[in-house]
């Protein structure tokens, strides 16, 4: 017969944190007054906060995105209160609203005052997408990855002044039909801002249209944005195509790496933009479209325009409204919620349940992040697939995982051998009678002394007529 079970053995081998670590709810406990004393990883990924933070917060720092606050229901009735509560993302601008299920439970001194509050939070939305999900399946489900709605507004997170005060500037010139111009770096977020600034313009029932022009070739270019008729050249298809900008006609055309623009295109882009008409290859007549155009460039578009490979007048009509995304490393406020925003994104796509330490969130912060977003992005989730599946708290990363040399490699020449300058013209004839003198008529050691090959010296001795003497002596 096996021995009595021992609660007091079970949580020598096995924490209480870990138990709540690895519930898929949220969790979080509160003294009397509210503030966190505690909370799991699901609230941690959920607000994009590390817990070092949480522990400085109080519950009601969170009331501008939660419509009733059940804390508050718990301490004015002295029992478990629960509801059905409205919340957006506390770090994602914009971010929709959603619902989730809270059951607040109080925990009481020996006095009958609540000395803490235990919070039980449940998402409404997961939980009837993986009902329905094992309703129709009839089976559990290895992998619950939620997929957002095709309706589902961008959510941006953005902490900093810099990005906040980028996107106020966005909503003022989203209503507008004007041209807007976005400059960032590579992978700093330009085509999540044009979607942003289409999903709050008056044309967001009707679609984004985006073209990378650095992803076609020159010879192709012209097609797909134009489109051709039928049998306009060898290989087109029968019927003809519909062009990217004809795609668009209604909605927003955004036209990304604007700077890779063949020169031989941009004077017909030009004529569309001023136009707002296209012509397809083979057509005879040109066709009127309606859209919005967003441009997008990494590259400094007046210094090509000085440089002679953008075009000036296409310059100056897209350059309208300039927007400057700023690159990861002058928000670092940002850093830590796009890392946990990305975290939890991940571990809801592959089913896991992790965080980060204190330390590895400090050292992404000191991390320059030349990759920016999409840089942040591949980070994570190369952590999250990398650490075993046991691992809940990833403590640490990898050497190599972060690039830590410079970007631009540097050469390094190997030293050279340090010799005598060699003489312009060649040495004089009193330079070489001292040097023979110095080195005892030793033609080879003099040699060196002047900095000239043996041959050399013997060509200027002979030129100069220096008599050779019984008491030279030769190496």
């Amino acid at each position: 017969m096996q021995e009595s079970f021992s609660f007091g053995s079970l949580f020598e081998q096995l924490s209480l944190t870990e138990v709540l670590d690895n519930i898929d709810a949220g969790i979080a406990i509160y003294d009397s007054v509210g503030n966190f004393i505690f909370m799991n990883t699901m609230m941690v990924n959920w607000r994009n906060i590390p817990r070092r933070e949480y522990l400085k917060m109080n519950v009601h720092d969170f009331t501008k995105v939660i419509d009733v606050c059940v804390f508050d229901l718990v301490c004015r009735y002295k029992r478990r209160v629960s509801r059905l509560q409205y919340y957006q993302d506390f770090q994602k601008v914009d971010g929709a609203t959603r619902v989730r299920i809270v059951t607040g439970t109080p925990i009481f001194d020996g006095h009958g005052n609540i000395k803490y509050v235990v919070m039980l939070m449940q998402d409404v939305q997961d939980f009837e997408n993986l009902h329905h999900t094992l309703w129709e399946q009839n089976k559990i489900l290895n992998d619950t990855t939620l997929k957002p709605k095709a309706n589902e507004k961008t959510c941006i997170v953005a902490k900093s002044t810099e990005f906040q005060q980028l996107l106020s500037v966005a909503d003022s010139v989203a209503p507008l039909d004007s041209t807007v111009l976005l400059y960032g770096e590579s992978g700093s977020g330009k085509e999540v801002i044009a979607h942003y600034i289409h999903e709050h313009s008056k044309r967001k029932d009707k679609p984004l249209i985006a073209v990378n022009c650095a992803a076609f070739p020159e010879n192709l270019i012209e097609a797909e944005l134009f489109g051709y008729e039928k049998g306009s050249f060898t290989g087109a298809n029968r019927e003809g195509k519909t062009g990217l900008v004809e795609a668009a006609d209604g909605g927003t055309l955004f036209l990304d790496e604007i700077n890779s623009l063949p020169m031989s295109i941009q004077g017909k882009v030009l004529r569309m933009i001023e136009e707002k008409s296209i012509q397809r290859i083979g057509a005879i007549k040109s066709k009127k479209v309606d859209f919005r155009l967003i441009a997008a460039t990494n590259g400094n578009l007046s210094e090509m325009v000085r440089n002679g490979t953008f075009r000036e007048d296409l310059y100056y009509r897209i350059h309208v409204i300039p927007l400057i995304i700023p690159p990861v490393r002058s928000r670092k406020e940002d850093i830590v919620p796009l890392c946990l925003h990305f975290l939890h994104y991940f571990c809801q796509k592959y089913n896991l349940q992790k965080s980060f330490s204190d330390e590895v969130l400090e050292e992404v912060c000191q991390y320059q992040w030349p990759g920016n977003v999409r840089e942040i992005r591949n980070f994570v989730e190369r952590m999250v697939v990398m650490t075993p599946c046991a691992t809940r708290e990833i403590s640490n990363i990898p050497c190599g995982i972060l690039r830590t040399e410079p970007t631009t490699p540097i050469m390094i020449q190997p030293e050279k051998e340090i010799k005598p300058k060699k003489q312009v013209g060649g040495p004089s004839k009193e330079k070489v009678l001292e040097a023979l003198a110095a080195c005892q008529n030793r033609r080879e050691k003099a040699a060196d002394y002047l900095g000239i090959s043996r041959r050399y010296l013997q060509y200027k001795i002979r030129e100069y007529e220096i008599p050779s003497r019984n008491n030279h002596k030769e190496k």
